[in-house]
C-alpha cells in the first residue's frame, strides 16, 4: 500500500512537472519597461533609458553628479 501512495505521488509530481514544463511562455511585463531608447551619459559614456536620464538641453546624463560636473558645478 505504500509503495502505491509512493508511485501515486510521484506521477502527479511528474505530470505537474510536464506541464509546467511545456506550458507557454509569458512574455515578462516589466520587460517591456526596460525596452526603448537608449541615451548615453555626457560625462561618463554610459547607456541608460532615455525616460531615465536627466537632460540639460541636448545632453543627457545618468546622474545628477554628472549632470553638475556638465554643467561646471564641481
Amino acid at each position: 500500500m505504500r509503495m502505491l501512495l509512493i508511485l501515486i505521488a510521484l506521477a502527479i509530481i511528474v505530470a505537474v512537472a510536464r506541464h509546467l514544463w511545456l506550458q507557454p511562455r509569458r512574455k515578462d511585463p516589466r520587460r517591456r519597461q526596460l525596452s526603448g531608447k537608449m541615451a548615453q551619459c555626457s560625462h561618463c559614456g554610459m547607456y541608460i533609458p532615455e525616460q531615465e536620464a536627466l537632460r540639460d538641453g541636448d545632453r543627457c546624463y545618468c546622474s545628477q553628479e554628472h549632470l553638475d560636473a556638465g554643467r561646471g558645478g564641481e
